[in-house]
Order: structure tokens, then C-alpha cells, then sequence
């Protein structure tokens, strides 16, 4: 059932073309990390948060276990959003574009598209991380 309507999606020309379109940001979002990674200019705060957000995310101990389908995945995508969302909001979006390499359009998209996953975490929340995060 489940590898019918992969072979469907995959045939459809429209879909191959997304997936190309994000196996060629791979590249682009990792060089985007080390450097603002490496930037004085990003609080280590927000670097160790990204960190930790990136080690949770390819940890195979989850809060909600990664088998699970679409749930399973769920909290790393909001816990990486929340850190990329974290370092562009202190970095600033002018330092996140002076180092990526891809179309600006792009990382316009990528930005916006990262704040509408992180809006859908509760707003008592986000409050509470932020007020973390800011501290000290």
C-alpha cells in the first residue's frame, strides 16, 4: 500500500522535480550551518541550542518514537525549527544571508516556512524556551 503510492508520487513529474529540488539544498543548508556555526557574530547560546536540537534529531531516543508514522518525526522537525529559528532571530537574517549560497527566493521561503512550523508549537511554550534561551 504504502510503496504503491510512493511508485505513484515518484512517477509524477511535478513530485521528482521537488525531491531533486530539495536533495540540491542539502549541500546549501550545510554549509549554511557550519558557517553561522563558525560566525562570532551568532551567540553561542544559540549555537549550543542548534547543537542540541541537531544530536536529539539524529538520536535514535525520541520523546515520540521515530517508527511512529508522521508523529514519529514530529518533534525533531519542531525542535530544529525552533533552533534554526532561534540562531536566525540572533544572528539576524542579513548575517543567515551573507552565508548561504542558494537563491535568495530560497532562503526567503526556507525562513517563512520555519516560522510557520515553530508558530504551531503553543505560544506558552515558545515563550517559556525563548525566556531560557535569553537568559544569563
Amino acid at each position: 500500500m504504502i510503496r504503491d503510492w510512493l511508485e505513484d508520487k515518484l512517477a509524477d513529474e511535478r513530485t521528482r522535480a521537488l525531491i531533486r529540488e530539495a536533495v540540491m539544498l542539502v549541500p546549501n543548508l550545510g554549509k549554511l550551518v557550519a558557517r553561522l556555526a563558525g560566525d562570532p557574530r551568532v551567540p553561542v547560546r544559540a549555537k549550543v541550542f542548534a547543537g542540541i536540537a541537531a544530536a536529539y534529531a539524529f538520536s535514535p531516543v525520541d520523546v515520540i518514537p521515530d517508527f511512529i508514522p508522521v508523529l514519529g518525526k514530529t518533534d525533531d522537525i519542531l525542535l530544529m525549527a525552533l533552533a534554526l529559528r532561534h540562531v536566525i532571530e540572533e544572528a539576524g537574517v542579513a548575517v543567515v544571508r551573507e552565508h548561504w549560497d542558494g537563491p535568495d527566493q530560497v532562503l526567503t521561503v526556507m525562513i517563512d516556512l520555519i516560522g510557520a512550523i515553530t508558530d504551531t508549537i503553543p505560544r506558552p511554550l515558545r515563550m517559556a524556551l525563548n525566556r531560557f534561551l535569553r537568559a544569563g
